[in-house]
């Protein structure tokens, strides 16, 4: 079963290119000097991870945001450390705060528009057999966005599909889901 990812998520590989791309720059001394001038620095350290981070969750889904966001962080707070290594470079603790800002703020912002796994509740008792059970938890697998879900969803349906018929199956769960007389 595949993960259905937003057609904007896949802008994840060529941002984060271009993120590699301007830290090689500027180790380098390649960057332009306006890139680095009063607070542009910050802002685009926020607006770059920021993007970074929101592609990221809507790349690896919803469920998944605060592990995008604890990965990230800290991979933008090693490759900070890292520069105090490099003589072009320098350490600097509210280029780090910019990083985990946007990173914060993108993948919470991905979080509540990237489509998220649905959950349903579905009563099989409703179905007079144990073949009708089994297809209506096969049409959940289908519908269900999210890999656990369908899952969920799909090992209902082989338990219910293998479930002797009984009796009771013709019988109508009324005194569970009670039904309105005719008037």
């Amino acid at each position: 079963m595949t993960i259905r990812r937003p057609r904007w998520a896949w802008l994840l590989f060529p941002h984060l290119s271009i993120i590699i791309g301007a830290s090689v720059l500027a180790a380098c001394h390649r960057l332009p000097r306006v890139a680095l001038a009063g607070g542009l620095d910050k802002l685009g350290h926020f607006l770059m991870l920021g993007a970074l981070s929101l592609f990221a969750v809507g790349f690896f889904g919803a469920a998944r945001w605060l592990r995008v966001v604890f990965v990230l962080g800290l991979l933008s707070a090693f490759e900070e450390a890292s520069q105090a290594w490099f003589p072009a470079r320098t350490l600097d603790a509210l280029d780090l705060a910019a990083n985990l800002l946007g990173i914060l703020l993108g993948a919470y912002a991905a979080s509540r528009s990237a489509p998220q796994a649905r959950c349903a509740t579905v009563v099989f008792s409703d179905s007079r057999t144990p073949a009708l059970r089994a297809g209506a938890a096969t049409h959940l697998a289908r519908h269900t966005t999210g890999y656990a879900g369908a899952q969920v969803a799909l090992r209902t349906r082989d338990k219910l599909a293998d479930a002797p018929i009984s009796p009771d199956d013709d019988q109508p769960d009324t005194d569970r889901f009670p039904t309105r007389s005719p008037p």
